[in-house]
């Protein structure tokens, strides 16, 4: 080829070649036009849906806590698993990929298997599952399949307190406080745009609110320590009678506030089980016949209308009264006793005759005063009313046994309610469990306090009715164990007859109680221990239930740091009359020998029983002031010359 051809050639190819590029480059430009100018708007949107998601994020439920702040139930985040199934591009991919998450995660394949074949770009696989089912789903490294941190309800106590915080389900809290307070506590879902990178890791493009997300702080009354001796000794008391349940409440009689309430048999709130009879809170859900307990109202009651003076002998029929076709029995011969006597030696006969003198109206109208057939709103859910018919539908032998407490039912948060009343000096405050709900933003949404139903009693009969109650824990008397070292103690026994619900009548299961204060001299609470069917020769709630509540009782003063009253009142020595000639030199025979009787005081002045206690050679230690309305040791007990007898004093009725 000629130089000239072979020139023209190159230029020809170069020139082609020139062309094509042009052309290429041409085509890149077109491409890159339409993609920048004409699909812009699609292709954003495509990758966007690519990378780019929204996920729901569970609200985070509220802190609750004791008195002292401590944590009773909080949150933590622990790990959830969702899926993409857009990420997939087969059912093969999906059914591989089930195949591995449900061997992971221990679940149904063919169930995650259709999760994995829905519509759209998220759903929940598994929600706040333990670390090792996250870490292996996390090494099999599934694109599409992701982990994020959930919120959990946790309860750090455990069993401790589990009846009244409750539980949570998946729809919200299920019973106790979590249930009560669930608007407040549990916060709101909050849904946020997510970004998903190269990698596959979710990050939030902007995170959520926490105040958003948070429920509301909720502080109770309880307090921790109090609360698990409580549980502590319920549970012993349970399990050395070998008793179905028990049930206990602590109250502060200055402001109404629960201090513990348990039950038994307790659950822990973290693993609640399926059993609804082991949530039943029974001290606020249970009514029952309340037996003895009730006789100390009725007692109450009687002096404040007038009806029964302090001094009044009753005959208590020496343990069987016939009534109509019905006969009433104590359990062990009662004769000639004054209200005090009926009390300790808890008479059935004479609080009968007691309830008569009160009449069928003023009878009902006194218990209902205590709170007695109402519900007392302490804020728990399912509080049963009780029962207490009305005096127009009472037979004469049904007002007979109301009067000793059976013919009606009571809840134990109403008859700790009512001997609350008589301890603070006879106002009964409306019990509270919650003391205070904030909002995350520091906003108090709720507050509880002190709150007077109504007056039951005045300060005098309130004062006269704890003297006796105090002679119930002294020697003779059915409530000694409840006694404290130290602390004077005023409380009931009371062992209860329980409807046998399949026969008719009463069976024979018991419900043994003490329901007190202390200190009697200056209360702080009121206390409630109850046995439900004990086993066993000793059923009787002075013997089952009054150690437990003196143990309670114990820890709760510690707890509360109260401490004994040491100082005691100081009796006038009073000289001794000069004896009459022909008695000089004489003594009883019982104090010939080191030994004395004690005398009866009842409805003496103050002088007249120092004189009379003198002539006894016994040391008077007096409460109060007035005529005497109790004493301790009893009449007729023998003593040690010299022994200290402690007199209670109230003043008489007016007009």
């Amino acid at each position: 080829m000629r130089g000239g051809d072979a020139n023209r050639w190159t230029r020809l190819r170069a020139a082609v070649l020139g062309a094509l590029i042009l052309s290429a480059f041409a085509g890149v430009m077109a491409r890159a036009a339409q993609v920048q100018l004409f699909d812009r708007a699609r292709l954003s949107r495509k990758a966007r849906a690519q990378t780019r998601r929204e996920v729901e994020l569970a609200p985070r439920r509220g802190l609750i806590a004791d008195r002292r702040g401590e944590p009773l139930a909080l949150t933590q985040d622990v790990d959830s698993i969702f899926a993409d199934p857009s990420a997939f591009k087969s059912d093969a991919e999906r059914a591989a990929a089930a195949g591995k998450l449900g061997r992971a995660l221990r679940s149904d394949r063919r169930r995650t298997a259709k999760k994995l074949q829905r519509q759209g770009q998220f759903v929940w696989l598994k929600r706040r599952v333990e670390p090792a089912a996250a870490a292996r789903v996390r090494a099999l490294g599934i694109d599409g399949v992701e982990i994020v941190k959930e919120p959990k309800r946790f309860y750090p106590q455990s069993e401790l307190a589990g009846h009244v915080l409750g539980f949570v389900g998946e729809e919200g809290g299920m019973e106790g406080v979590e249930r009560e307070l669930d608007a407040h506590l549990r916060g709101r879902p909050v849904t946020v745009a997510a970004v998903r990178d190269a990698r596959g890791a979710t990050a939030w493009e902007r995170g959520p609110d926490p105040t958003q997300l948070t429920g509301a702080t909720v502080t109770l009354t309880l307090d921790g320590a109090i609360q698990l001796a409580t549980e502590r000794e319920l549970q012993k008391a349970v399990e050395e009678t070998r008793a179905a349940a028990g049930w206990a409440v602590v109250m502060d009689v200055r402001s109404g506030g629960i201090l513990a309430l348990a039950s038994s048999p307790s659950f822990d709130a973290n693993q609640p089980g399926r059993d609804p009879e082991v949530w039943r809170n029974r001290a606020v859900q249970d009514a029952l016949e309340p037996g003895s307990t009730i006789k100390s109202f009725v007692v109450a009651a009687a002096l404040e209308s007038g009806a029964l003076q302090p001094g009044t002998q009753l005959f208590c029929e020496n343990g069987s009264w016939r009534r109509g076709r019905k006969t009433i029995h104590d359990t062990h011969k009662v004769g000639w006793a004054t209200p005090a006597v009926v009390l300790r030696e808890s008479s059935n006969i004479c609080a009968a005759k007691i309830g008569e003198l009160l009449g069928k109206e003023r009878l009902v109208a006194g218990l209902r005063a205590f709170g007695f057939g109402e519900r007392t709103g302490v804020g728990l859910p399912g509080e049963a009313r009780g029962s207490l018919r009305a005096a127009a539908v009472l037979k004469p032998i049904e007002a007979d046994t109301i009067s000793f407490g059976q013919g009606m039912s009571a809840t134990a948060i109403q008859s700790v309610a009512a001997m609350a009343a008589i301890a603070n000096g006879g106002t009964l405050l409306r019990p509270y469990l919650v003391e205070k709900v904030v909002a995350p933003d520091g906003r108090v949404l709720l507050t509880r306090g002190r709150a007077e139903v109504r007056r039951v009693l005045s300060p005098r009969t309130a004062r006269l009715v704890a003297g006796m109650l105090e002679e119930v824990t002294r020697r003779g008397g059915s409530g000694t164990k409840a006694a404290i070292a130290d602390f004077r103690v005023a409380g009931k026994t009371g062992t209860a007859q329980k409807v046998d619900l399949v026969n008719g009548g009463y069976g024979a299961g018991r419900l043994a109680s003490f329901l007190g204060f202390v200190p009697a001299e200056a209360p702080r609470v009121a206390i409630l221990v109850s046995i439900d069917e004990p086993e066993g020769k000793r059923v009787f709630g002075g013997d089952v239930a009054a150690p437990a509540w003196a143990a309670i009782a114990a820890e709760t003063l510690r707890q509360l740091d109260v401490h004994p009253q040491r100082v005691r009142e100081r009796a006038i020595a009073l000289p001794t009359p000069a004896a009459e000639p022909e008695a000089a030199g004489r003594r009883p025979k019982a104090a010939s020998a080191g030994r004395s009787i004690v005398p009866d005081l009842t409805g003496l002045a103050a002088r007249s029983a120092i004189r009379r206690l003198a002539e006894s050679e016994l040391e008077p230690e007096l409460r109060g002031s007035g005529l005497a309305v109790a004493q301790d040791p009893r009449a007729g007990a023998v003593v040690r010359r010299g022994a200290r007898v402690r007199v209670t004093l109230a003043p008489p009725e007016a007009g």
